[in-house]
């Protein structure tokens, strides 16, 4: 299965922007960032999914997606910094440069290794029900035909016991034979 059709195309990339937020708010605060509201980490999300679903054409590997949670990481300080009215910090400090650098890399690990499993449960889905659901909407095209009536079996012919009744028994003893 192609993963890169829309609805699960969308479906990665809002899983890409919560995931890279997510890491990245937990991680800038740990660094000493002030946390953030829910309507920046809202506004945050719905500015990357856009930019995640143009990415999202395929599978991506760990380089790609290290690359693009390292974008990601950058606009993200900028916001969080942003948001909690420290405009004059836009500058990141070592500690907080080695956090985001350290975000993005666990998200870019984590996201390709769970997109790399949704891609191989929706290969399994399809293996595991594609026939079944091929031959039930194969089975539904054609034309339904009422059901005959069984015709009923003709009756069993009677044995027939006369050339039974002629024939002779060869039960009992045998006849006198010619030793004495």
């Amino acid at each position: 299965m192609y993963i890169g059709r829309p609805l699960l195309r969308g479906f990665r990339a809002l899983v890409f922007a919560v995931v890279c937020v997510a890491v990245s708010v937990a991680l800038h605060v740990v660094a000493g960032g002030a946390l953030i509201t829910s309507g920046a980490f809202a506004t945050a999300v719905a500015a990357l999914v856009p930019l995640a679903f143009l990415l999202g054409g395929g599978q991506r590997g760990v380089p790609t997606l290290l690359a693009a949670c390292a974008v990601a990481q950058s606009g993200l300080h900028l916001w969080f910094t942003a948001d909690a009215g420290h405009a004059g910090h836009l500058m990141p400090s070592p500690t907080m440069l080695l956090v985001h650098a350290l975000a993005a890399a666990v998200s870019a690990v984590w996201l390709a290794r769970g997109d790399a499993a949704l891609a191989a449960f929706c290969d399994f889905l399809v293996l595991l029900f594609g026939p079944a659901l091929r031959l039930r909407l194969l089975g539904a095209l054609e034309p339904v035909l009422p059901p005959r009536p069984a015709a009923a079996a003709p009756p069993l012919p009677r044995p027939q016991l006369e050339l039974l009744a002629s024939a002779a028994s060869l039960r009992g003893p045998p006849a006198r034979s010619l030793s004495r």
